[in-house]
């Protein structure tokens, strides 16, 4: 299984619905990731389900949060109602994430790396890490 790694600042607020007869919880946001190349943002779109869902709506909730995602690619295949044109499209399906404290000065503390179902801690500002500073050295970013 291939796992992906992301981290960016949410565009706009978390959607959040209950769908279906099983009353499945989901959760769709969007992530500028910043293209280290040329320093323009990439919008790349997430989707999480059930208590990954409902953790990412109680703690991602401010516009320009830092948030860094790991995640899954879906096949997502539906009709469209209107043309009844079967569509494929892939989902970006968040497994973990984490967020950040905006505060700098703040000393690097462990993980604050909010998972499913095992934890459901109340985590509060001062237990989260600051921004991770992509201009250090100790972030060695490769891209492919």
């Amino acid at each position: 299984m291939q796992i992906n790694h992301h981290v960016g600042r949410l565009v706009r607020h978390v959607t959040f619905t209950v769908r279906g007869e099983n009353q499945t919880k989901i959760v769709y946001f969007k992530l500028a990731i910043n293209d280290l190349k040329d320093g323009k943002a990439t919008y790349i779109d997430y989707v999480a389900f059930n208590k990954t869902a409902d953790l990412i709506h109680d703690y991602v909730t401010e516009v320009g949060q830092v948030v860094e995602v790991q995640f899954v690619m879906r096949n997502h295949n539906y009709t469209d109602k209107t043309t009844g044109e079967k569509i494929y499209t892939i989902q970006n399906q968040v497994t973990q994430f984490r967020i950040y404290n905006p505060a700098s000065d703040t000393k690097k503390q462990d993980s604050a790396t909010l998972e499913t179902p095992q934890n459901n801690n109340n985590i509060s500002d001062k237990d989260l890490p600051p921004y991770p500073d992509f201009d250090s050295d100790d972030f060695n970013f490769v891209a492919g």
